[in-house]
């Protein structure tokens, strides 16, 4: 019967764990992770500030469980798509491609997503964070990066990927790694940009946000073949 209580506090604990790192993604992907204090999250999330140091002895760790749960969902939205039959029946350049066309609708769909890892990889920087700390973070982070480079992988292996064989040296002497590296931060910094300050200047407004994501996928395309 103690076991049964236990459980069930520890299931109310987590519950109410979640409810606060769910709000608080919210405020800092609206407002960015300085400006906003404990007592500012802990009146969002009608809880007593002493609570909520209950649960999260600090901001950074706070801010930490709110990025790990933020990366878990995009992992489990990437895990869904890139597991069916038909995905894997895909060669690897049409994998891809298809994990790339992703971006178009995450633009619209998942901006806040965006604003809050832009924040978080600034407060981070700034705190001087132990690298330690983010070593949850950084799991669920690699975990869904891993589904872009079996892809790859499977299309150098397939042949339908062949930037290792273009005239262009830079691209010739390309790693996977590199290549991997270089498209997933040019379209993350590119989608953070425009969930942001895409429209800052005048001359932000020329070319439509998610043009910008569809050209720059077909720069990426191109690249990887031959």
């Amino acid at each position: 019967m103690s076991g049964q209580v236990v459980s069930k506090r520890e299931e109310n604990k987590n519950a109410r764990m979640q409810a606060i790192i769910e709000c608080t993604f919210g405020l800092f992907a609206e407002h960015g992770i300085d400006p906003i204090s404990m007592n500012d999250i802990a009146d969002k999330a009608n809880i007593g500030v002493a609570s909520l140091y209950r649960y999260f002895l600090t901001k950074e760790d706070l801010a930490i469980a709110v990025a790990t749960y933020a990366w878990n969902i995009e992992k489990a939205v990437f895990t869904g798509v890139f597991t069916s039959g038909a995905y894997n029946a895909l060669d690897g350049f049409h994998q891809i491609q298809e994990l790339l066309e992703i971006f178009e609708d995450a633009l619209v769909t998942q901006r806040s997503f965006f604003s809050f890892v832009y924040y978080f990889d600034a407060f981070i920087k700034k705190e001087n964070v132990a690298p330690e700390r983010l070593q949850e973070y950084e799991k669920a982070i690699s975990e869904t990066n891993l589904i872009v480079v079996r892809a790859l992988e499977k299309g150098i292996a397939d042949g339908s990927i062949s930037f290792n064989e273009s005239e262009n040296e830079v691209l010739h002497a390309a790693t996977t790694q590199e290549m991997f590296i270089t498209m997933m931060h040019s379209l993350f910094c590119l989608a953070q940009k425009l969930s942001i300050s895409g429209e800052l200047l005048d001359q932000d407004k020329t070319v439509e946000s998610r043009r910008q994501i569809e050209i720059l996928i077909n720069m990426i395309l191109v690249a990887l073949k031959k």
